[in-house]
């Protein structure tokens, strides 16, 4: 950063220098790049180096980096002091989490429900859930944001959303409520491997709840409903979808003549399902 340009230049760090009038930016000079490989190579000194094994091989933003910075060699031997020795966490029904991993970036802090912090200062800084406890103990909601916002696998879950094993992704609708949630389905031959919510959507904005994120194995449940079904006999059937509206029309006409329209009445919210 400069104040007249081509003058002389200090090096500020970008996430929290706000941009002023007069002010010279030189995001992309060679003493940069070089700071940044530098920065990077210190990260990747801490980190385990087991991309080809990892779940978000081909989808990592850290691996990204490290491409675009040129880093080739890292320097500093894996036998000084690191945080490679961090347990999984394995503990919860859906989320998981690997600190050996994690670069505290901090973006998982401001996600969700709030329930990641830091504690620690320097190199003893790291991410905890809760009051240093496991995902399963903590006041984690299930929302998968953190998962979702983490650069890397240190924060993920059980379906894996952030690999690349899909072979398709459609756009579409959450159906569990009437909020409209924009959800990105992956699948493969037909199958729902996992969810993530769209950054770019005015609904959710990269958020949606349990149930829309990790609440999908039903889709292909045996015990599915798939056609209507209309009482006969006792018993119920299958029926078309035409059917099925001609008895729910006939049904409230007789009650209507029956009892006047004020015997009816209706519910409606944007937390109802669809079958409500």
């Amino acid at each position: 950063m400069a104040l007249e340009k081509n003058g002389p230049t200090k090096v500020m760090a970008s996430c929290h220098t706000p941009l002023t009038v007069g002010m010279y930016v030189y995001p992309s000079s060679e003493s940069i790049q070089e700071l940044r490989k530098n920065i990077i190579e210190l990260v990747i000194s801490d980190h385990p180096l087991e991309c080809l094994t990892c779940e978000v091989n081909g989808n990592c933003q850290l691996q990204d980096v490290v491409g675009e910075v040129g880093l080739r060699d890292v320097r500093y031997p894996k036998e000084f002091e690191n945080h490679l020795d961090y347990e999984k966490d394995l503990s919860h029904p859906y989320m998981t989490s690997d600190f050996s991993k994690c670069i505290n970036c901090y973006r998982c802090v401001v996600q969700g429900q709030f329930v990641l912090s830091m504690a620690g200062r320097g190199f003893d800084a790291h991410i905890v859930k809760g009051e240093e406890q496991n995902f399963f103990e903590s006041a984690c909601v299930s929302c998968g944001a953190c998962a979702q916002a983490c650069p890397t696998s240190a924060i993920s879950d059980v379906f894996e959303s952030k690999s690349t094993k899909a072979d398709e992704k459609t756009r579409t609708i959450c159906t569990y409520c009437g909020v409209g949630c924009n959800l990105e389905v992956s699948t493969k031959n037909g199958e729902i491997l996992s969810i993530q919510a769209p950054l770019d959507a005015e609904v959710n904005a990269g958020h949606t709840c349990l149930k829309g994120r990790y609440a999908f194995k039903f889709y292909n449940h045996e015990e599915r409903l798939r056609q209507p079904l209309i009482k006969k006999n006792g018993a119920f059937e299958e029926v078309s979808w035409d059917e099925a509206y001609n008895f729910i029309t006939s049904k409230m006409t007789s009650f209507k003549a029956d009892f006047g329209p004020d015997s009816m009445a209706g519910i409606s919210s944007s937390r109802c399902t669809n079958e409500e």
